[in-house]
C-alpha cells in the first residue's frame, strides 16, 4: 500500500527518461575527466589532414642529384646550366657536381643521392649522349628525375644542331627492376613494428596500472629504472617478434636484393633496434596515463606522426620543411631507410651504422626522460 499524498514512484516512459538521463550524465562525466579524449577527437581530423595532405601526392622537391662532367666542352656546360635551372626554378633537384663516376655512383648505392646524371666525354648532340643512373628502388624519384633530364637534354641538343635529331640518351636502373609492392616491404615490416610496440608497449604499461600488477612491484627492491627497463625491453621483443614475422615473408614472397647472411643479419638487428626505439616512445607518452581511453584517443594522431613522415609511402624530399622535421625526429624514418639500404639496394652493413646509433641513443633518451616522469604509486 502507498500512503496518501506520498509521490509515486516514475514509472514507464518517465523511468525510462531518468534511466537516459543518468547514463547520459555518468558518459559525460567520465568524458569530461579525461580531457585527452576531447583534445584528440578534435585534432584527430586535422592532424591527418596536416600529415597525409603534405606527405602523399606531392610534387617531388629537392632530389638529390649527382652530376658527373667528363666532357668539360659547349653541350655539357649547357646541361649544367639546365640542372642549375631545374634547381633554382622548379626545386626539383638538388645537385652536386663531381669530377669522378665512381664516387658518384658509390654515393648512389648507399642513398645519398637519387640518380647520377653522367656527362661523357666528347658529349654532342650527334653522339654520345648523357647517360641517367637512377635508384629504381624509389619509382616516384626515378621517373621525375629522368623525365626532366631528357627534357634538359633535348633541348640543349636541339640548341645545337637544329637540323638533326638529337642523339638518344641512356637511361639505367642501379638495381633490378621492383615493383610497388617489393618497394612497400620495408614499410610494412615497420608497421608491423609499430603495431606490436603499442600492444605489448603503451597497452601494456596502462592495463599494469589499471589493474593493480605495479602495487606488486612497491613492495620489491626494484628500482624505477629497472622497472623502465624491462618494460621497454619486452615491448621491443614482442614487437621484434612481429616485425620479425613479417620481415620473413618479404624475404620469401618478394624479389628482394640480399647479399648473404650478414647482410639478413644486419636487417634482423634494425629490427630489433627499431623496435627498441619505438617502445620507447610508447613508454615515454604514457608514463603518467591511468587509463586505457588516453591510448585509444591518441592513437591515430602517433600513427600519423610516426609512420606517415618516415617516408614510408612518398619520398621524403618532398615534404614541406616542417614535416621534414618531423621526419628528421623520427626513429620509423631511420629503420625503414636502413632496412632498404639491406633489401632494396643490397648495401652492405656497415652503411647502416648510422641509423642504428641514431635508434640507440633515441631509445636511450627517451628512456631517461621515462625514468624522471614515471611515478611509482598506486
Amino acid at each position: 500500500m502507498t500512503v496518501s499524498g506520498a509521490p509515486r514512484p516514475a514509472r514507464g516512459p518517465a523511468l525510462a527518461f531518468l534511466g537516459i538521463a543518468a547514463i547520459c550524465q555518468r558518459a559525460y562525466l567520465t568524458l569530461w575527466r579525461q580531457p585527452i579524449l576531447i583534445i584528440s577527437t578534435m585534432l584527430f581530423p586535422l592532424v591527418y589532414l596536416l600529415v597525409l595532405g603534405n606527405s602523399l601526392n606531392r610534387q617531388l622537391r629537392h632530389v638529390p642529384l649527382a652530376v658527373v662532367d667528363e666532357a668539360a666542352n659547349a653541350e655539357s656546360a649547357a646541361c649544367r646550366r639546365g640542372v642549375m635551372a631545374l634547381e633554382t626554378g622548379r626545386e626539383l633537384v638538388d645537385a652536386t657536381f663531381l669530377e669522378d663516376r665512381e664516387e658518384a655512383l658509390r654515393g648512389l648505392r648507399r642513398g645519398a643521392y637519387r640518380g647520377v646524371w653522367i656527362l661523357p666525354f666528347r658529349l654532342s648532340a650527334k653522339g654520345p649522349g648523357p647517360a641517367f643512373v637512377g635508384d629504381n628502388t624509389d619509382r616516384f624519384s626515378f621517373d621525375a628525375l629522368d623525365g626532366a633530364l631528357r627534357q634538359v637534354w633535348d633541348e640543349v641538343a636541339s640548341g645545337a644542331s637544329p637540323s638533326a635529331p638529337p642523339a638518344d640518351s641512356a637511361r639505367l636502373e642501379a638495381y633490378p627492376y621492383l615493383d610497388y609492392l617489393t618497394y612497400l616491404g620495408p614499410a610494412v615490416v615497420c608497421l608491423s613494428i609499430f603495431m606490436g610496440s603499442m600492444v605489448s608497449g603503451g597497452l601494456q604499461v596502462l592495463e599494469d596500472r589499471m589493474y593493480g600488477y605495479h602495487e606488486g612491484y612497491l613492495v620489491t627492491p626494484i628500482s624505477t629504472g629497472a622497472l623502465v627497463m624491462g618494460n621497454v625491453l619486452a615491448g621491443a621483443i614482442v614487437a621484434s617478434l612481429a616485425g620479425l614475422l613479417v620481415l620473413g615473408a618479404v624475404l620469401m614472397l618478394t624479389p628482394v636484393i640480399v647479399a648473404g647472411s650478414r647482410e639478413v643479419a644486419a636487417a634482423v638487428a634494425t629490427v630489433f633496434l627499431t623496435s627498441l626505439a619505438i617502445s620507447a616512445v610508447w613508454f615515454l607518452l604514457f608514463a603518467r596515463a591511468r587509463s586505457v581511453s588516453v591510448l585509444r584517443g591518441m592513437f591515430g594522431i602517433i600513427n600519423a606522426l610516426l609512420f606517415f613522415p618516415s617516408g614510408a609511402l612518398y619520398p621524403v624530399e618532398s615534404y614541406p620543411p616542417w614535416l621534414q622535421a618531423i621526419s628528421r625526429a623520427d626513429p620509423l624514418t631511420y629503420g625503414l631507410n636502413a632496412l632498404r639500404n639491406l633489401l632494396l639496394r643490397g648495401s652492405s652493413p656497415q652503411t647502416v651504422f648510422p641509423e642504428w646509433i641514431f635508434l640507440l641513443t633515441f631509445a636511450l633518451v627517451c628512456g631517461i626522460l621515462t625514468r624522471v616522469l614515471f611515478r611509482r604509486e598506486i
